[in-house]
C-alpha cells in the first residue's frame, strides 16, 4: 500500500511537470473518473460552450482553470456506427461536471479503479439484522463508444439468530456511449452477475440499462453548475430459485447535483452535493408489485487530482421498506 501511494504521488507530480513544460501544447481532454449504483463512474470537469469538431482547431474551453483543449466531436445515435469507434477515449471537460454518483447508473465511459462500501440496517426481515458489502471494479474505455468493466465483491450478513454468513460474487459489464455532446450524455449497458452462493443466492442476474445526463445550466443559467441524471434498468434472474422468488424487476432513478467549487480547490475540488431518488419494483414472485423507494442525499469531492470520495445515506420513503438505512462510501481513482 505504501508503494502504491508513492507511485500515485510520483505519477501526479510527473503529470503536473509534463503539463507545465514550456513550449508544449496542452493535452486533449484527459481521463477522469463511475456507477451508478456500484457500476462505475467519473469526475467530469469544467468546460463550457460549443466544442470543436475533431478536424477543427483546438478550442481552449472558457472557465477551465488548467487550460485543457477539447478535440472531441459530437456522438449521436445517427452516427453510432461511423463516429467514435476509431477515436481514442477522452473525458469531456464541461463547466457543469458529469460524474458517477451512488445510485443512478453512470451515463458515460470511463477509465477508473473504484472501491465501494455499504452498510445496510435491514428492516422487516425475519432472518437478517444487517449486511456489509464491499465492491471493487476496474473500468476501461476502449474507445469513445465502448467500455468494459470487471467487478468483484464480498458480502457479510449478520443474522438475528446463528452465526453470520458471507460470500463472494463477481460480474462483468459492457457499456456503449449513445450520445455525447457539450450538454448531454446517454449510454446503454449490459451486466451479468454470478450468484453469491455463500449468502444463499442461486440465480444469475442479467441486467440491461439506459442512463442519461443533462446540463441544466444550458437551460437555466441562474441555477449554476447544476446537473440532472436519470436511469432505468431491467433485471432478469436466471436459474434455480425458491418458490415465490422474484425473477424479474425494474429499477429507476432521478438525481440532481450542484457543484460549488472549482476543480483546483485544495482538498475539496469540484465539491458537489446531490440528491438521488431511487425506486425498485418487483415484477413477479410472492411480492409481485412491491415497490421500494429511497432518497439518498450525498456529497462528492476530489481531494487530489483524479482521486475522489463520495458519501451518502439511503433513507426509505416507501411503506414497509426492506431497509432502515444504508450508509455508502466510494473511492475512485481515474487513470
Amino acid at each position: 500500500m505504501r508503494r502504491l501511494s508513492i507511485l500515485v504521488v510520483v505519477a501526479i507530480l510527473v503529470a503536473g511537470a509534463v503539463r507545465a513544460a514550456p513550449g508544449e501544447e496542452p493535452a486533449p481532454a484527459e481521463p477522469r473518473e463511475s456507477s451508478g449504483g456500484f457500476s462505475g463512474e467519473d469526475a467530469g470537469e469544467p468546460a463550457a460552450g460549443a466544442l470543436a469538431s475533431i478536424d477543427a482547431p483546438a478550442l481552449v474551453l472558457p472557465g477551465h482553470e488548467h487550460g485543457q483543449t477539447q478535440h472531441l466531436s459530437d456522438l449521436s445515435i445517427r452516427n453510432f456506427f461511423t463516429e467514435g469507434w476509431s477515436q481514442d477515449w477522452a473525458k469531456w471537460r464541461r463547466d457543469t461536471p458529469d460524474m458517477a454518483l451512488l445510485r443512478v447508473t453512470t451515463n458515460f465511459l470511463e477509465r477508473e479503479l473504484r472501491a465501494d462500501y455499504a452498510h445496510t440496517s435491514v428492516d422487516n426481515s425475519a432472518t437478517t439484522e444487517s449486511t456489509d458489502f464491499a465492491n471493487v471494479l476496474m473500468a476501461y474505455a476502449v474507445n469513445r463508444r465502448l467500455m468494459l468493466e470487471v467487478i468483484g465483491n464480498y458480502q457479510w450478513n449478520d443474522l438475528k439468530m446463528g452465526d453470520p454468513i458471507s460470500g463472494a460474487g463477481a460480474a462483468f459489464l459492457t457499456r456503449f456511449q449513445l450520445v455525447e455532446n457539450a450538454d448531454q450524455s446517454y449510454s446503454f449497458q449490459a451486466r451479468v452477475s454470478a450468484p453469491n452462493k455463500g449468502i444463499g443466492q442461486t440465480q444469475t442476474s442479467l441486467t440491461f440499462g439506459m442512463a442519461g445526463w443533462q446540463d441544466v445550466h444550458a437551460w437555466v443559467p441562474a441555477l449554476g453548475r447544476f446537473g440532472l441524471y436519470f436511469s432505468l434498468q431491467y433485471e432478469d434472474l436466471l436459474g434455480a430459485h425458491k418458490a415465490g422468488a422474484t425473477r424479474n424487476d425494474i429499477s429507476y432513478d432521478v438525481s440532481i447535483a450542484e457543484t460549488w467549487t472549482s476543480p483546483s480547490t485544495p482538498v475539496f475540488g469540484n465539491l458537489t452535493t446531490f440528491l438521488e431518488a431511487f425506486g425498485q419494483t418487483l415484477l413477479d414472485g410472492a411480492n409481485s408489485g412491491k415497490t421500494n423507494v429511497t432518497l439518498t442525499p450525498g456529497v462528492r469531492f476530489w481531494f487530489i487530482p483524479e482521486n475522489s470520495f463520495t458519501f451518502g445515506v439511503d433513507l426509505p420513503v416507501s411503506h414497509a421498506p426492506a431497509i432502515h438505512t444504508v450508509v455508502r462510501a466510494t473511492y475512485i481513482l481515474n487513470f
